[in-house]
This record gives C-alpha cells, sequence and structure tokens, in this order.
C-alpha cells in the first residue's frame, strides 16, 4: 500500500507539537518498516474539535497528550479525547503525556505511553516506527470496506429501482439500508475468502455478535483464564430454542453443552505436550481435522488471549440454566453468572458442531453383543460358501 502514513499529533502546548513535527519531518519521514514510504504526513492541533479533526484526516496514528483532570475552557482534554480516538476513528495511539501514572493501559496491542521529558520525542518517533506495519494494516482494511460500500451503494440503487420509486422516503431509506449491509457483508465475505486458505482461528468470531446464544458458541467460568481448557463449554442447543431478543422467551429451560478437555488424544493419537507430531502422525492428523471430528472429540483451535487449543467432548454433557451465562459482559438479574460467552463460531463450521453432535447421539444404541463370536459367525458363513 502505497501513500505517506498520516500522523495526528494533539496537544494542547504549542511548543511540543512544533517540536514533534519538526522531528517527523527533519527524520524524512522513513516508517523504518521495509514498505519503501518516504513521507510522514504530519498534523498537529490542540484539544479542540478533534472529533472533526478525527473524521477529516483519518490518522493512521495518533500523539497524544494525556492530561490529569479538564483543562479550564476547553471541554476536548486528553482523556476526553482518548475516548473519541476509541469510538471515532480507531488507530494505534502513542499516548505522550508528562504524567506517569495518569493512566495505566496494560500491555495494549495499539496503546504504548511516553513520559515527556529529555529525548522524549525520539522515543515518540521510534514507537510510531514500531506502530507502522499495524497503521498500515488498519488503512487497508478501512480502504477495503470503503471500496466494499461504494459498490454495495452503487448496485443496491440500481437493483432496488422501481420498487423504491413507489415507495415512501422513509421506506426508501429502511429498505437502502438493509440492501447495502446485505451486500457489503457478503462482498466481504467473498473478498476474504477468494483463493485463500482459511486459518483455523478464523472460525471464531471474538468477541460474539448479537444478543442470543448460538449453537457452537464458547462460554467460560467467569473466574477462569483463558488458557484453563476445562472452564470452556461448547453450546450445543438449536440456535431457533434460544432466542430471547425481541421479548421472546427460550424454548428451553437450560442450555445443553459440551464439556471441554486438554488436547491429549484426538481418536487414537496420542498427543504430548511439549512434543511436535512426528510425519506420520501428522498425516493421520490432517484426516482427522478434515473430517471434523474423532472419538467424540471435536478440536477447537487456538485464538490467542481468548480460546485455548482444545477438544470439546461430545460425549461430556452438561445442561445449565440461563441465569448462569453472562450474554452481554455483566452480571443480569442481580446474579453473578457462571459462564461468559468469550466467542461464536462462523458458517459453516457452525453446521460441522452440529452434524458433529448428531454422528455421536443420534446413531441407534447397540445392546451388548459377542462381537468376537459375531466375527467367527461371519467368517464361517464366508467359507461354507462356494467360491
Amino acid at each position: 500500500m502505497s501513500g505517506a502514513l498520516r500522523i495526528l499529533v494533539i496537544d494542547d502546548d504549542e511548543t511540543v507539537r512544533s517540536a514533534l513535527r519538526g522531528e517527523l519531518l527533519e527524520a524524512g519521514g522513513d516508517a523504518g518498516d521495509g514498505c519503501g514510504e518516504s513521507a510522514w504526513e504530519v498534523h498537529c492541533r490542540g484539544f479542540e474539535g478533534v472529533a472533526a479533526a478525527l473524521r477529516r484526516i483519518r490518522p493512521d496514528m495518533v500523539v497524544l497528550d494525556l492530561v490529569e483532570g479538564q483543562i479550564p475552557n476547553v471541554v476536548n482534554s486528553g482523556n476526553h479525547s482518548f475516548e473519541q480516538i476509541r469510538d471515532i476513528w480507531f488507530c494505534p495511539v502513542v499516548v505522550y503525556t508528562g504524567f506517569a501514572d495518569a493512566r495505566t493501559f496494560g500491555e495494549h496491542p495499539q496503546i504504548i505511553q511516553v513520559i515527556k521529558g529529555k529525548d522524549s520525542d525520539q522515543h515518540v518517533l521510534a514507537e510510531l516506527r514500531k506502530f507502522a506495519p499495524l497503521a498500515r494494516a488498519i488503512r487497508s482494511v478501512h480502504d477495503d470496506f470503503d471500496a466494499r460500500i461504494r459498490e454495495a451503494l452503487h448496485d443496491s440503487v440500481d437493483a432496488l429501482g422501481r420498487q423504491a420509486a413507489s415507495a415512501t422516503d422513509e421506506q426508501q431509506d429502511a429498505a437502502l439500508g438493509r440492501a447495502v449491509r446485505r451486500q457489503v457483508a457478503a462482498r466481504v465475505d467473498l473478498g476474504a475468502s477468494a483463493g485463500l486458505k482459511l486459518r483455523a482461528w478464523e472460525r471464531l468470531v471474538v468477541p460474539p455478535l448479537g444478543a442470543d446464544l448460538l449453537t457452537a458458541d464458547l462460554l467460560r467460568h467467569t473466574d477462569a483464564e483463558w488458557i484453563d481448557e476445562s472452564a470452556f463449554r461448547l453450546v450445543l442447543t438449536p440456535s431457533c430454542d434460544m432466542t430471547q431478543s425481541g421479548g421472546r422467551r427460550p424454548r428451553t429451560e437450560r442450555v445443553l453443552v459440551a464439556a471441554c478437555e486438554p488436547l491429549v488424544k484426538l481418536g487414537q493419537e496420542e498427543l504430548k505436550p511439549g512434543k511436535r507430531p512426528k510425519s506420520k502422525q501428522r498425516k493421520r492428523l490432517r484426516s482427522i481435522l478434515t473430517q471434523g471430528m474423532a472419538g467424540g472429540q471435536l478440536v477447537i483451535p487456538e485464538f490467542k488471549g481468548h480460546v485455548p487449543l482444545m477438544a470439546a467432548n461430545l460425549k461430556r454433557l452438561e445442561l445449565i440454566n440461563w441465569n448462569e451465562i453472562d450474554l452481554c459482559g455483566g452480571p443480569s438479574d442481580h446474579t453473578t453468572p457462571t459462564f461468559v460467552r468469550v466467542a461464536s463460531t462462523d458458517s459453516p463450521f457452525r453446521e460441522m458442531v452440529v452434524w458433529a453432535y448428531l454422528s455421536v447421539t443420534g446413531r441407534p444404541g447397540m445392546p451388548e453383543t459377542d462381537v468376537d463370536q459375531w466375527v467367527s459367525d461371519i467368517s464361517d458363513g464366508l467359507a461354507a460358501k462356494p467360491e
């Protein structure tokens, strides 16, 4: 992707803004990311009008002064500006502050904090260079979605044609909005899958979307870490029986789930933590993964930070009450939920979970049978037949 990286410097101090701008331009704008770019595009402003600047400039990265409290006569102080960046135009942020303990961001991958002081402008430059590859990736996503929306608008307006002509303005707005949303979703999905093989983790939707629990959603014990496989449950109840948005009530009082466990055995394959599978075992694993299941176990891919590599045991089933599940990120009905929904599963993998479950539980039962004698009977019967 060509073009200079757009950097927005937000600071109430003109001296700081000028110093940073000069540092970036003096550095020749070399992003240092191996992309061959030759310039930064630097924009500077104080705390006023930040929202409008974010929408107009659409920066790839922001350098933000973070202040304690509010600046007199200025509504958009540093702390408020940070919320606007998050809500209006998402991009990596270098927090540039004189307050060492102004705010804690932990290990957020899109935020780094630099304390003002001697040579701190050089530190800001170094952090911007580190963020450059991520900034380019985010811009690429923005550009792709913008293109899909333009295409969808053009085609949807043409497609609605005569139908929209006889509708009211309100009906036209609603119809166009629905048509464009469906077109954008379909175009993005087609564009993402064209000529590419999906990575295993791409089947997981993190965080999950919508207010309804769905088949193949993943739940985790609220007091457990994400790396604890035994804390997870895979939802098996049909989605249509769990719908409760729009004032509807679920058709079932409890949710059927499969318990998850560490991936140490898959069918007849013994998997040892700390050891890579050998060539023959990898070949057998490939066959199992293509089928999707072995020995009643369904492999759940890892989504780092949220879902560990594990197996859902479709023979270890449980029932969970609705009031034990947190669907919206907080307690419901003034109770402390036992489980929180952490991921959903995209189609057609959702259907694969249904098929796997039915394959395990839907087959007719086999009474206790003398199989060895049965094999002997078959052997004798075959031997007695003429060639």
